[in-house]
């Protein structure tokens, strides 16, 4: 094939080699005799060119990008300070931040409050979600009626246990009873007096045979009926004044501790349907409202009238990692910042490490004590289930009160 020889001559220049592959190839397609080769011949080169510049991009960006991604990986390749790679690193410093850790704000007292043994109809509602009570504060009432009936009958079988015990004690004794045993008594040996009177003037006839047999047989008679009732009466008498057996006392006794418990016991089930608040805190939650049926042995039934808590004395858990549980210990110094106001910072100090792990997170629970500066009401700003950060420094600190 012919070259033209008035196309200039390809002249090398830096990196060219390339550039004057193509300028032959495309002085090569130039000397064709068919038009339309030439044609179909002109843009090779170019989409030749594309194609190695496209390479040569690819490899530089993979280059580029190869130290910066191993420089951004030795920080996630560096052993952690409690890994056993790291045993031998140097201690935390006095005050270093050890970890900063989200977690989630629960208060240390939680109660779900119900009636206490009793169900029935809630009659009335005294509190609203966020109301801050006091110990003892009646909640709530349930209908009474039936508990009521109940006290009424177990204080009547009470009392009736009562007075049969007092009636067999001898000081129930009245004094008109021991003087009418006493007059008895005295009739009694005024009888058998007159008796031994009679058989004494009967004795003389008796032995000259003026009067029967008979006469003399009854008069020996009425002196021993008179002397044994004689006998009688006294023992009557003395058992009057002494009282009853110990046994018959003892099984009274008995009775009346049995009705008095069950006395007691409808008096705490009639108590009970007053709902007190057992501890002084806040209202979190309402569950019942009135004309509500609860009925806490029943698992068909509502239970519960509400939940309430002490935040005065509010807790952060965190969970941490297993491999950086070994920085923490109870005591280190800690400050605790609510997401929706991170300026606003709380101290706070490590309370407890729980005894069990999280298999499923491979994690541990950590509760932070949050203490509350003076002067802020308790749920003003700090509530159940919030989110925090927590900071946990490396300085050991005393326990502190909550108010």
């Amino acid at each position: 094939m012919a070259i033209s020889t008035d196309a200039p001559a390809a002249t090398p220049v830096s990196d060219g080699q390339l550039v004057n592959r193509v300028q032959q190839l495309r002085l090569n397609g130039a000397g064709s005799g068919a038009s339309s080769g030439s044609r179909r011949g002109a843009w090779l080169p170019w989409v030749l060119c594309g194609v190695m510049a496209l390479a040569w991009v690819g490899i530089g960006i993979r280059d580029y990008q190869t130290p910066k991604a191993s420089e951004g990986d030795s920080t996630a390749k560096a052993p952690a300070k409690n890994s056993p790679s790291s045993e031998s690193a140097a201690p935390a410093a006095p005050g270093e931040l050890l970890l900063q850790i989200k977690g989630t704000l629960t208060p240390a007292l939680q109660i779900n409050l119900s009636p206490d043994d009793v169900s029935g109809v809630v009659t009335d509602i005294f509190f609203k979600e966020g109301d801050r009570v006091e110990k003892g504060t009646v909640l709530a009432k349930i209908r009474n009626d039936r508990y009521l009936n109940d006290y009424h009958a177990a204080k009547a079988a009470k009392e009736a246990a009562e007075y049969r015990l007092a009636e067999l004690r001898p000081e129930s004794v009245r004094t008109i009873e021991k003087e009418q045993a006493q007059a008895e008594l005295d009739e009694a040996k005024a009888a058998w007096g007159r008796a031994d009177l009679e058989i004494k003037r009967l004795a003389p006839q008796r032995d000259s045979g003026v009067i029967p047999s008979e006469v003399w047989e009854k008069a020996e008679a009425d002196l021993k009926s008179a002397a044994a009732r004689v006998i009688r009466l006294e023992k009557a008498y003395a058992l009057l004044v002494e009282g009853p057996r110990k046994e018959r006392l003892n099984a009274a006794q008995a009775e009346l501790a049995s009705a008095t418990a069950r006395f007691q016991e409808a008096e705490r089930l009639l108590k009970n349907c007053e709902v007190r608040a057992p501890i002084s805190g806040t209202i979190l939650t309402k569950v019942a409202d009135q004309g509500v049926l609860v009925s806490p042995m029943s698992f068909n039934v509502a239970a519960g009238i509400c939940s309430m808590a002490d935040l005065s004395d509010m807790e952060a858990e965190i969970d941490v990692r297993e491999d950086q549980i070994t920085l923490i210990r109870s005591g280190l110094e800690c400050q605790v910042s609510a997401i929706a106001n991170p300026n606003r910072i709380y101290r706070g100090r490590v309370d407890r490490i729980m005894p069990i792990a999280d298999d499923t997170k491979n994690t541990v629970k950590v509760r932070v004590k949050v203490q509350l500066p003076p002067g802020e009401t308790p749920g003003e700003f700090l509530k159940p289930k919030m989110s925090v950060v927590v900071r946990v420094y490396n300085t050991e600190i005393p326990p502190f009160t909550t108010h």
